[in-house]
C-alpha cells in the first residue's frame, strides 16, 4: 500500500487553525505524511521536528509563503528532515514575466542542489495559460533545468483548466515529483492571473477583494469528495509511478460537511486506489 500524504492547507476551513491539533489529527486520520504551508513556520523548527517524529509524520514538501522565504527556509527545512521545497504560485503577468520566473527557478535550483534540496513549482489553472503559442507550463519545463527544478502537479487544477493531467504526467514524465491528489467537479478553465504584490497577507494567508474573492471561492466549491471529479485516479497513479512521482498529497480546499469527516473520507477511498 503506498503512502498518502496531506497538505495542512487542508484543515483551513475557519475552524481548524491550531497547527498542532491539525498535525494530530492528520496522523489519526492514517495520513503518513505532511507537506508545510505557511502558518506552519510559526512554529519553530524543533518543536516542528520533534511533534512529526512523535507523530510518525514525514514532512515531504514545504510550500514557503513566497519566494523570498525560499533560501531562508533552507535550515528550517533540513531541520524537519524535509528536501523538498516549494512555491505554490508566481505573478506571471507578461511573456516576460514567465522567461524571468524560469530564471529565476534555475537560481533558486542551483542553491537548493548545493543544500542538498529541490526545488518544487506547484501549478493553478494559470500555468495553462497562452505564452508565446504555448502554454506558460510548457516554457517553465522546457526552460528549467531537470537536474535542480521538478514540479508538483495539482491534478485537480490541471482537470479544472480542461486539460488531463494523465496526459500531462505523460508527456512530462521525469519533472513531477508531487501529485496534489485533489478533486474538480467541472472544468472551469484558466482563471486569470493574481498580481500578489498588490496582496496583503495576514496570518500568512491572503487577502483578496471583494471579486477576486467570489472567483475563487467558486473555483474551491467545485473541489468535490474523493473519487467523484473529472480525474481517473487509478490511471493517475498508474501513469504517476510510471513518470517517477515520488510523493502524493491530499489537499482539500472546500467542504459542503464537516472537514475532518471529509477529510477522514478522502483517505478512506484514496486507499482503495493508491
Amino acid at each position: 500500500m503506498g503512502k498518502i500524504n496531506i497538505q495542512l492547507y487542508s484543515f483551513s476551513d475557519g475552524q481548524h487553525e491550531d497547527i498542532r491539533e491539525n498535525l494530530r489529527t492528520a496522523a489519526a486520520l492514517g495520513y503518513d505524511g505532511v507537506e508545510l504551508f505557511g502558518p506552519c513556520f510559526q512554529i519553530s523548527a524543533e518543536e516542528m521536528s520533534a511533534l512529526t517524529k512523535e507523530l510518525g509524520l514525514q514532512v515531504v514538501s514545504m510550500h514557503v509563503p513566497d519566494k523570498t522565504h525560499i533560501l531562508p527556509l533552507i535550515p528550517y527545512a533540513k531541520a524537519v528532515g524535509c528536501s523538498r521545497i516549494g512555491l505554490s504560485i508566481e505573478t506571471m503577468l507578461t511573456d516576460a514575466d514567465v522567461h524571468r520566473w524560469a530564471r529565476e527557478m534555475n537560481d533558486f535550483g542551483k542553491a537548493l542542489k548545493e543544500e542538498g534540496c529541490l526545488m518544487i513549482y506547484h501549478n493553478h489553472t494559470q500555468e495553462f495559460a497562452a505564452c508565446e503559442g504555448e502554454r506558460i507550463i510548457d516554457v517553465l519545463m522546457r526552460e528549467t533545468d531537470p537536474e535542480s527544478v521538478a514540479f508538483e502537479l495539482d491534478a485537480g487544477w490541471c482537470a479544472a483548466a480542461g486539460y488531463d493531467p494523465v496526459e500531462f504526467l505523460k508527456t512530462y514524465s521525469g519533472r513531477v515529483k508531487l501529485v496534489h491528489v485533489k478533486e474538480s467537479a467541472e472544468v472551469i478553465g484558466v482563471m486569470p492571473q493574481i498580481d500578489f504584490s498588490k496582496i496583503e497577507f495576514v496570518n500568512g494567508r491572503p487577502v483578496f477583494d471583494e471579486e477576486t474573492q467570489k472567483r475563487l471561492d467558486h473555483a474551491r466549491s467545485i473541489n468535490c469528495p474523493a473519487c467523484e471529479g473529472l480525474v481517473d485516479w487509478a490511471k493517475l497513479k498508474e501513469a504517476a509511478d510510471a513518470a517517477g512521482v515520488e510523493a502524493y498529497i491530499v489537499e482539500r480546499e472546500y467542504s459542503k460537511g464537516d472537514r475532518i469527516e471529509e477529510l477522514r473520507n478522502d483517505i478512506r477511498r484514496y486507499r482503495e486506489i493508491f
